[in-house]
Formats: structure tokens, C-alpha cells, sequence
């Protein structure tokens, strides 16, 4: 039976850019169906009748059908990956402001969606991610809701470590968990080479002991202050220099920040996270990703939403053992954590009753 997937967001830049990384990876196989969705305005119409044309200009040999929704109320899709809403500009400069722009969108996006569309697959990408979930996984089935956020950091940090060790990140796994923001958690203990060697497994050992030596929050403290005043004197090269010379999991917070105050967006990593776990979803294989999701104590007694560890079906989530974790990572997790609840809260406390 053929798949449909629903882009809500299409005509956004990380929409258009992941509509284009799924065709471009043929994991959608002919016949089925990419529906690019509106708002029910005739800007974002025009945009998305024009976008159509160029992706299958682009991507027709594939077959997979191309259709144009104006309106989230003709969605018609088995997973739908949300995009839409306000990212980082001058006027949305922080995750609070973001939350504050985004709540109503994204409630009113996740109540049509729970009417029109309740027993699909839902990736959540628009930020914040946290509370986009929490919406959502309010409003459907908390087992069909994922956010990509967690498995976007997990790919930062193995690559950063992938560069340090003279690997690529296919050789690497690594986990960062939490908060797709200032409270994510990077897992030194979950870092896996597929071809160790001796050397390798030195050179990591040494990258696990510098980590130590100072408080991973401190570091990113002093780099953040260092490379923003690079940013201020527009030395974007020094600001991502700075960056580079910076140990991998401090490494992680700061790349993406230098990085969105040049585009305001991270498009491409984006798209290639969410086409991730997209696959995981399709293939159905029990490969273990990464994803924000709301918990009712499964893990670690964790209530809320946070980033764990989970494989992906079409239907739900499940989530994944913990066991490995060292008590300060526990630790860090739970505080992590807290830190998503209190702003979950601070944002959804003025929130029209009747929402």
C-alpha cells in the first residue's frame, strides 16, 4: 500500500529543503505520495503551486506523486512532519520568544491535525521542539509524537568527535540526550567507534579525560563569549575557528549558534536529521535513534518531555535502555530534564483555557 508523507511548513526553508532531501533520497518508493501543506493563504499557495513544479523538475524520474494542500484541514497522510513555525530572526532572538510566537501555532496546527489525521506518524521539527511535542503528544496518541531535535545533536556530536579522532561520523556513535537547546546532555559513555584500534581508543580516552577537567557548562560559557564577540566584529571564519578548537561536546552547542546568526537556520542538517528518522520509521528495523518525546516515567522515572534514546515504527515509539549511563549523566538527564518542564510551563501558563 503506498505511503503518504505530509510536509505541514513545505514553503519554510527547512521545509523546502527537506522536501527536497526526501526526494532526493529515494526512500519514498514510486507511487507514493509527498503532500507539500499550507496555511490557507493564497501567498503560501502560490509558493508551494511553484514549489511542486521545481521538485519534480527536479526529482520526477522517482514517481513518487507531488501534491499541493492548501489547507491543514485536507491533510491526508500516514506520517506528517511539522516544519511550520517562527525560527530565530532579530524580532525571535531566544527559545522563550520563540515558545511565546509559536504556542497558538502550534496548538491550533495539532488540534486539526488530532481531527483530521489522528492515528498517523507525527515528526516534530519547528522549534521549540520541546514544546511542540508537548502540544502535540497532548492533543494525539503521546506514542505517534517524536521530535528530531535529540537525533540532529547526536549526529553533531559524533561528528565532532569523528573529526578530532581523523574519522568520518559513519565510524562514530554518540548519544546527546535532554534538551535540544542549552540543557542537551552529550554522552561520553555512549560513544561507540565501529573500528576501534588501539590508537583510536587512546586518542578517545584522552578526549573523555580533557572533557573532565573542567565543568562542560563553564566551557561553553567562556566559547559562547568568545566566539560572540567575533560575531559582533563580524569575523565569522575566527567565530567558527574558536568553535573547532573547542572540545566536541562543548563544540556541539556553539556551531549551530554561529550558524543561525549567519542564515537563522540550520536547513540541510536539519532535513538530513529528520529524514533519519524517517527511514527508522519506514524500515522498521528496531535501529536505534535519538528523538524528543513525553514521558510518563518509562525512563529513569523522567516525567515530560526530553531527548532519549528510541526505535520507530510507523504506528509508535519505544524507547530504549539507559542502563549504560554513569550517575553525573543520569543526573544532568534529570536536571535537563526539570529545565524542560519549568519552560513548558512558563509558556503554556498563558494559555487560553479553551486551547
Amino acid at each position: 500500500m503506498p505511503t503518504s508523507v505530509a510536509i505541514i511548513g513545505a514553503s519554510g526553508s527547512v521545509g523546502s529543503v527537506a522536501a527536497a532531501h526526501l526526494l532526493r533520497s529515494h526512500i519514498l518508493e514510486p507511487s507514493d505520495r509527498l503532500q507539500l501543506v499550507g496555511h490557507g493563504k493564497s501567498k503560501s499557495e502560490r509558493m508551494l503551486l511553484a514549489e511542486r513544479i521545481d521538485l519534480l523538475d527536479a526529482f520526477d524520474d522517482g514517481r513518487v506523486e507531488i501534491e499541493m494542500v492548501p489547507n491543514i484541514a485536507d491533510i491526508d497522510a500516514d506520517i506528517v512532519i511539522m516544519t511550520a513555525g517562527a525560527g530565530f530572526s532579530p524580532q525571535c532572538s531566544n527559545r522563550r520568544e520563540m515558545g511565546a510566537m509559536n504556542r497558538d501555532l502550534f496548538d491550533l496546527i495539532a488540534t486539526e491535525c488530532a481531527r483530521k489525521v489522528p492515528d498517523a506518524l507525527f515528526i516534530i521539527v519547528s522549534n521549540p521542539v520541546e514544546l511542540a511535542v508537548r502540544i502535540f503528544a497532548e492533543k494525539l496518541e503521546p506514542q505517534r509524537v517524536i521530535g528530531m531535535g535529540a537525533q540532529q545533536d547526536s549526529l553533531r556530536f559524533a561528528r565532532a568527535i569523528a573529526h578530532d579522532l581523523g574519522l568520518t561520523r559513519h565510524e562514530v556513535r554518540a548519544s546527546v540526550l535532554g534538551e535540544h537547546g542549552e540543557a542537551m546532555v552529550p554522552l561520553w559513555s555512549s560513544v561507540d567507534l565501529l573500528a576501534p584500534t588501539h590508537e583510536l581508543e587512546a586518542s578517545l580516552d584522552r578526549l573523555k579525560e580533557k572533557s573532565a577537567e573542567t565543568a562542560l557548562h563553564q566551557r561553553v560559557v567562556a566559547l559562547r563569549r568568545q566566539v560572540a564577540a567575533h560575531l559582533q566584529a563580524e569575523r565569522i571564519a575566527e567565530a567558527y575557528e574558536a568553535a573547532r578548537r573547542a572540545l566536541p561536546d562543548a563544540r556541539i552547542f556553539i556551531e549551530p549558534f554561529i550558524t543561525a546568526s549567519c542564515m537563522h537556520s540550520t536547513p540541510n542538517a536539519t532535513a538530513n536529521a529528520t529524514l533519519q528518522c524517517l527511514a527508522a520509521a519506514l524500515a522498521n528495523d528496531r535501529r536505534r535513534i535519538h528523538a524528543q518525546v513525553l514521558l510518563h516515567g518509562e525512563v529513569l522515572h523522567l516525567y515530560g518531555v526530553c531527548g532519549i534514546p528510541i526505535t520507530l515504527s510507523r504506528e509508535r515509539w519505544r524507547h530504549e535502555a539507559l542502563d549504560d549511563l554513569n550517575p553525573a549523566e543520569k543526573e544532568d538527564l534529570r536536571s535537563a530534564s526539570d529545565s524542560i518542564n519549568e519552560f513548558a510551563a512558563e509558556i503554556l501558563a498563558t494559555r487560553p483555557a479553551e486551547a
